[in-house]
């Protein structure tokens, strides 16, 4: 699969102005990455709730942040499992950390979490992330 970045991503890219525009903080070896937003308004789904797909999308690119950090290039998701454990509300800050587990040619394996700022946990998954090919 070729895949090309135009900065135009939902999740990080700057050039998306209906998107989340996150920056992820990336450990230099690719072990870690964390994530700080605060969802606006607009992304609600249930009145000041932040839709549920917001926060999968949140660990989607975390998890697939990892993947691109340790594969050094292109990376997607191969697999995703979520589990919501508290609603986030808007105007919360969240942080999204996202851990590799175990690494191999072709499959990388991640565990994720989102955390209100207090603490709380919100949601948790883990994930796969496969190289994809093409220009990055």
């Amino acid at each position: 699969m070729r895949v090309e970045n135009n900065n135009r991503c939902f999740a990080c890219g700057k050039e998306n102005p209906f998107g989340l525009q996150v920056n992820p903080d990336i450990n230099p070896d690719g072990t870690q990455v964390k994530i700080e937003c605060t969802p606006p308004g607009h992304f609600q789904g249930w009145a000041n709730v932040i839709h549920g797909g917001i926060l999968s999308t949140l660990l989607d690119e975390a998890i697939t942040h990892v993947g691109i950090a340790s594969f050094d290039g292109p990376a997607v998701t191969a697999q995703l499992e979520i589990r919501f454990k508290k609603p986030a509300m808007t105007g919360d800050k969240l942080i999204v950390t996202a851990n590799r587990l175990k690494m191999t040619k072709r499959l990388i394996e991640v565990e994720a979490y989102i955390d209100s700022e207090n603490g709380t946990r919100i949601a948790e998954g883990s994930g796969k992330v496969m190289k994809a090919g093409g220009v990055f």
